[in-house]
């Protein structure tokens, strides 16, 4: 059993001469633009000829930090910045980008199965994911979602985290020479995805990366303009000797979302009906045309560390290092309407329209120690103050949520002959909304190349602000809470084969599940509730694929089970995906191909339905959606560092029988044309 916690507009039809500028772009036209396209991209073919930097065919190839130089347990091995090979020996391996956890990969240029589906505006595979018609709107969550390794609580609006770039994503850089990097993609109807990446090593030891995320799609339906503005910056530096180090990231993003409460219900009778007239989603009518979503975000990290020891013999190894990170993460949420919607209730009393703002503000200060030894290992721990605020700023009932709060925390690497061992922990000592977690990992090398990786993740998690605390301009949307930690415990192990692929086998023990429930169908209203009893998940992965020739199949499936408690937790039985193609390299291996189909499906089950308001997917117990399969056919190639894509998504559409959805009332895509570059640019 759950807790529960207490707690027809007039369409505007656009006139001609607007109409004229949003109606989708008709495949002849399309096909017109990219002959353009191709026209513009001559000179890349003919640059393409000039001589790269080499690349390894093995990439992406994840480094192993102990291998960059010679020592295996130096902290500058994990980031350093003192590598500066001659112009003769440089490589793609040498152009190095470093994660905030000091973790390293080079540069990757080559065109793979893993490239094609992260070629999307957040660029990153989203394999458990169904997004809503627009691009760049929210994702539909297929599976459980991770959480991140954080103890400080999160301020909700779930449904955004897919839209912003978050704090792990910014990585920093080492490179012998300036390298760029563009990629485009189009989008639908008006509007285009971009992202920039420029960075340069001014001094073998100082490094600057600055990159620009841009995105618009008008959409094929009415009022979904989807847009953001994401800009990032990030510099590390260390000094002549090696012993005081420096790592500063920016990142300022703003985001637009018109919302549109999906199809109303004569509209969704239409779009599954076949009717041609239809076929022009404009056409359809949804639940109202005047609200939006907003969302800025600002985010700084400065650390700093100072080298206390060194080994005494002659390589002058790290020993021991203290250092001081101070970060801050300010996020301003705001959903505001012209006019009230029946269907979220009556206006709260003082307000003449809807217009909800929310702010948040977390600042964390570190003080932190690496210590490394051929005999310890890697270890690293930390001390850490937690200030953070949550105020909605447009009412007075409830005040405003201000704390400090304490944390430790620690992380160790060590091998032990072929085994490899991690462990990650952060423990709250004090704040009564400062989770807990502990990640253990173990990875073993077996028999003929296989390898196997076991661990235990378990984490205490506040399930956010919005969800303890929220005052609507709707009335119906006003409660206070006192909310347990939501807590998980899971149990993995992975076995793995460089041809065979991986099998993965993950069980997860759930409890005080929280989340958002609509009880009633005619109604979007919804109320948080909080499950009393635990939920068992169990998920079972097998990711493979086979080679015939220049012929490939690759394939990716997942089974999940749960074992009770299925209706707060709605999810299909089954994920699949799978691309049949063929790739080989054509015109004396100056263009290398791919040219296929890759098609997903998932079983049927109680689709979650997203809530404009609340930015949040919810539970809805009352339709359980089919489930349909996807099939996108496409061709991309690779010249040099440029890689191309051309892509017809959802190609077996029937409009004549249209029964697709991303979420109840959101119709998913249409029969779509798209294509785009990446392409790497090496000074």
């Amino acid at each position: 059993m759950g807790v529960m916690f207490n707690a027809k507009l007039t369409k505007n039809r656009l006139k001609p001469k607007q109409l004229l500028f949003s109606k989708s772009i008709p495949l002849s036209k399309q096909l017109s633009v990219l002959r353009i396209f191709l026209f513009f991209c001559f000179p890349l073919f003919v640059l393409a000829q000039a001589k790269p930097p080499t690349t390894g065919s093995l990439l992406p190839k994840r480094l192993n930090e102990k291998k960059i130089i010679s020592n295996s347990f130096s902290a500058d091995a994990l980031d350093s910045l003192s590598v500066n090979p001659s112009a003769a020996d440089i490589s793609v391996t040498d152009y190095l980008i470093i994660s905030q956890a000091r973790d390293t990969i080079h540069v990757d240029t080559t065109l793979t199965m893993a490239k094609y589906y992260k070629f999307n505006s957040q660029r990153r595979d989203n394999f458990a994911y169904l997004p809503l018609n627009n691009s760049g709107q929210a994702l539909n969550p297929l599976s459980l979602e991770a959480w991140h390794k954080e103890t400080a609580p999160a301020v909700g609006f779930k449904a955004k985290e897919s839209q912003r770039f978050l704090p792990h994503q910014l990585g920093y850089y080492h490179v012998p020479t300036p390298l760029s990097e563009i990629f485009f993609k189009t989008t639908q109807s008006q509007g285009q995805s971009t992202d920039v990446l420029i960075t340069a090593n001014i001094h073998p030891r100082l490094n600057y990366a600055i990159g620009y995320r841009g995105h618009r799609s008008l959409g094929k339906y009415q009022h979904q303009i989807s847009g953001r503005s994401q800009l990032r910056f990030s510099t590390r530096y260390e000094n002549p000797n090696g012993r005081y180090r420096l790592r500063l990231q920016i990142m300022n993003q703003k985001i637009s979302q018109q919302e549109n409460g999906g199809l109303n219900e004569a509209s969704i009778q239409d779009f599954e009906s076949g009717d041609d007239e239809f076929f022009d989603r404009e056409r359809l009518e949804v639940n109202f045309e005047n609200a939006t979503n907003n969302f800025i975000g600002k985010r700084y990290l400065l650390e700093q560390d100072y080298l206390l020891l060194r080994s005494n013999d002659s390589l002058q190894a790290p020993r021991l290092r203290l250092g001081y990170r101070m970060q801050s993460d300010i996020q301003d949420n705001r959903f505001s309407q012209d006019q009230a919607y029946s269907g979220f209730g009556d206006l709260a009393a003082d307000f003449t329209k809807p217009y909800d703002h929310i702010y948040y503000s977390l600042r964390q200060f570190d003080a932190y120690t690496i210590l490394t030894s051929p005999t310890i290992g890697w270890f690293s721990g930390y001390i850490r103050h937690h200030k953070y605020s949550y105020k909605e700023e447009e009412q007075v009932v409830n005040p405003s949520i201000n704390e400090d709060a304490y944390s430790v925390g620690g992380e160790w690497h060590k091998r032990f002959g072929s085994l490899d061992f991690r462990v990650s922990a952060e423990l709250g000592i004090s704040g009564d909304r400062i989770g807990n977690y502990v990640f253990g990992e173990i990875k073993q090398p077996l028999f003929s190349s296989f390898t196997l990786t076991a661990g235990l993740r378990w984490q205490q998690q506040h399930p956010g602000f919005v969800f303890e605390q929220f005052t609507s301009s709707y009335a119906d949307y006003q409660w206070k809470n006192t909310p347990e930690m939501e807590q998980r415990t899971a149990i993995f192990a992975q076995l793995s084969h460089p041809d065979f692929g991986k099998l993965s086998l993950t069980t997860t023990n759930i409890n005080n599940y929280a989340y958002y429930l609509q009880p009633d169908a005619a109604s979007l209203a919804v109320t948080p509730m909080q499950l009393t009893r635990g939920i068992n998940l169990l998920q079972l992965d097998l990711e493979t694929g086979v080679k015939w020739g220049v012929f490939r199949m690759d394939m990716k499936l997942r089974g999940q089970q749960l074992s009770d408690n299925k209706e707060v937790m709605p999810m299909p039985n089954f994920i699949g995906r799978t691309a049949l193609y063929y790739e080989d390299h054509w015109f004396e291996n100056a263009l290398f191909l791919n040219l296929g189909v890759s098609a997903r499906y998932f079983s049927s089950y109680n689709m979650r339905a997203y809530h404009p308001l609340l930015s949040a997917f919810v539970v809805q117990p009352h339709q359980e959606m089919e489930g349909y399969p996807i099939v996108n056919a496409f061709f991309n190639m690779k010249i040099r560092q440029t890689r191309l894509f051309f892509v017809f998504e959802h190609v077996n559409a029937n409009r004549k029988a249209a029964n697709y959805y991303a979420a109840p009332g959101y119709p998913y895509r249409d029969l779509l044309f798209r294509f785009g570059l990446v392409w790497n640019f090496f000074q």
